[in-house]
């Protein structure tokens, strides 16, 4: 009597056998995709932690710094920007930026990606910072707005500055694995870029120039003064 029950379990494991080859082919072939989009992050504890919402169902606190990066991305971490999520802080974006009451400051880089991820016809802007001061209860999205040309999609973002000038995210099949990049430089606001490079100089140990020309200043004076004590005792 236990025949019976047996054969029916070999064809029913015999039916779900191919169904679930199909299932875990798919799943495979679903892992293997890459996407290229921008990519969303903020900045923690001195890393980036890639977002696991969009920026519109995100409320950024004052601050504190976003980041994006447009590219190619086939894993679950995303493709961060191409710099340390130390290297531009939240002083170095908006140290010139004031808030009022009701307002947050928050800090925005924005990595526009590489030519190899470039549309046909397409150039990618240079990487920049900025410093976005808005209502305190503002979303990412908000922010971003603030700071850029957004163009959005379904709650996506989709282009950033006009970039990508169409669509919102392209699939790639069997993509390339993603390779180590080097760190490239960021454009910040002016009077910020200004400052940075003034204390980079006091750091290296470069000569102040200012000081050079107080310090030649002295010494006509003093060479002056010297020649005019002696034409007095000679008269």
């Amino acid at each position: 009597m236990a025949t019976a029950p047996r054969r029916v379990a070999g064809v029913l494991l015999a039916l779900l056998l191919p169904l679930l080859y199909v299932v875990t082919a798919a799943g495979s072939a679903q892992a293997a995709d890459g996407f290229k989009y921008w990519n969303y992050f903020h900045v923690q504890g001195a890393k980036y932690a890639f977002a696991q919402t969009g920026p519109a169902d995100f409320t950024p606190k004052d601050g504190t710094v976003e980041a994006y990066r447009y590219g190619l991305s086939s894993t679950a971490a995303g493709l961060p920007p191409r710099t340390d999520a130390t290297t531009y802080t939240f002083d170095d974006l908006c140290q010139d930026s004031k808030a009022k009451a009701g307002e947050k400051r928050v800090g925005v880089l924005l990595d526009y990606g590489t030519a190899a991820d470039a549309a046909s016809g397409e150039t990618p802007p240079d990487p920049r910072g900025a410093c976005a001061v808005v209502p305190t209860a503002a979303n990412g999205q908000q922010v971003l707005d603030e700071v850029t040309d957004l163009r959005v999609q379904g709650g996506l973002v989709c282009g950033i500055d006009g970039y990508p000038a169409k669509g919102c995210s392209i699939t790639v099949k069997n993509p390339p694995a993603q390779q180590t990049e080097q760190s490239v430089d960021f454009t910040l606001p002016a009077s910020a870029a200004d400052t940075r490079a003034a204390s980079s100089t006091d750091d290296d140990g470069g000569v102040s120039w200012p000081l050079v020309g107080v310090a030649a200043a002295v010494v006509v004076l003093g060479g002056g003064a010297l020649l005019l004590a002696r034409r007095n005792r000679s008269a």
